[in-house]
């Protein structure tokens, strides 16, 4: 039996990650796929497990509550779900273009300086009149609130919820593999989630978001509240945006016995396949002022959710991003995951430091090249925009 994991890769990642002193204390998940098929080529974890103490290897999660530090006895990558911020605005995206057509980019909201959500830092919410283009790429929370409210998203939003593995209200999302024949339960989860998460008090008022901008539908549109989700489920989203609309199931085993396994059947995520090119454009503008960092172009987004662990408020880093293959069609998809650190910028730093630079040894993966008439105003955001990725602020539900 061959696996689809490029074994050699996986351990070059975690060796080199384990050399980096910034993420002590912390925990890590990189997972990486490829988009045109679902093969997964590595989920890496920092720390390792402990396989040599039989007691930490088998603590229960209470007890390794208990402890100083983090403890890893699972794959982090496809296992452990935790609020996913503002990657999470990719799927929200998705689900207004698959109700409202290519309409969606049309759709403008006015931000107020009072209903900022991130209010801190360099890059606070930006406010005046907002697009869909711009709120992806600067991720703007209380644009994404709106819309999945006014809009009435979360049906479509559910949808993509159990396609890609994502969970709202505990339930609903999957692991390494979606359940066939699952639509009786699915449509059970959905009246929950009708009962529950889209039914919320207060209700969404349009003239104080902050009031429920944690809570059921606002907190789903930016990735907090009841929304959970693995690296992995995160990755399938942005798989099916890289494919051009459809989500690959994942696949771990290549070959047996020398025959090789055959790539399984394809999902809609997007209705049109023009949405998930106008998200990647999307993506790419939001990644553009990271290329100092990453050393390439590519589709990307930033989440920096906040959570509690051990009964204290901390920040998770998030980075997702795809980039088209060298020798083959389709595109990697790669999601990283840094618990209990200082936001996205971390994750993005980790991404140009120990993922990219093996993608590119191994032959994996090139720059993502912009249309041709893209490229001039490509140019002109870059020397507007560009701002180092250490900037970043966390999207924050207490300020």
């Amino acid at each position: 039996m061959q696996l689809t994991v490029d074994a050699d890769l996986q351990t070059r990642i975690q060796n080199s990650i384990a050399t980096d002193t910034s993420v002590n204390y912390k925990r890590v998940s990189v997972v990486i796929m490829k988009a045109a098929t679902g093969d997964v080529l590595t989920s890496a974890v920092y720390p390792l497990p402990p396989i040599h103490n039989w007691d930490q290897l088998t603590m229960s999660i209470p007890d390794q509550n208990k402890l100083a530090g983090w403890l890893t006895t699972t794959d982090l990558g496809f296992t452990y779900a935790t609020q996913p911020g503002s990657t999470a605005k990719v799927l929200t995206t998705m689900a207004a273009f698959n109700k409202l057509g290519l309409d969606a980019a049309n759709v403008k909201f006015h931000v107020s300086e009072e209903e900022r959500i991130r209010t801190k830092g360099i890059e606070p919410d930006e406010t005046g009149i907002i697009t869909l283009e711009r709120a992806v790429a600067k991720s703007n929370n209380v644009y994404f609130i709106k819309l999945a409210n006014q809009e009435h998203l979360q049906e479509d939003m559910a949808d993509l919820y159990l396609k890609t593995g994502m969970f709202l209200h505990g339930v609903g999302g999957y692991f390494y593999g979606k359940p066939v024949k699952n639509d009786d339960q699915d449509e059970k989860w959905k009246q929950l989630w009708r009962n529950t998460e889209f039914n919320t008090k207060p209700p969404y008022d349009p003239n104080h978001i902050r009031r429920s901008r944690a809570k059921g539908i606002s907190g789903m549109a930016w990735g907090q509240g009841a929304l959970i989700a693995t690296p992995a489920a995160v990755a399938r989203l942005v798989s099916g945006v890289a494919n051009n609309g459809t989500l690959v199931a994942n696949r771990f085993v290549l070959k047996v016995n020398d025959s090789v396994t055959g790539i399984k059947e394809g999902i809609k995520l997007a209705n049109d396949p023009q949405y998930a090119a106008m998200i990647t454009k999307y993506m790419i503008e939001q990644s553009a002022p990271k290329v100092p960092i990453l050393g390439l172009s590519v589709a990307g987004k930033t989440g920096t959710p906040e959570r509690i662990w051990k009964k204290q408020s901390i920040n998770d880093g998030w980075y997702v991003f795809f980039a088209p293959m060298v020798k083959d069609t389709g595109n990697i998809v790669v999601c990283i995951r840094i618990e209990a650190t200082k936001g996205s910028a971390d994750a993005v730093r980790l991404a140009g430091r120990h993922v990219i630079p093996f993608l590119l040894k191994k032959g994996y993966i090139k720059s993502i090249i912009p249309a041709a008439g893209d490229r001039e105003n490509s140019r002109k955001r870059n020397r507007k925009d560009i701002e180092p990725a250490e900037t970043e602020t966390p999207d924050t539900t207490n300020q």
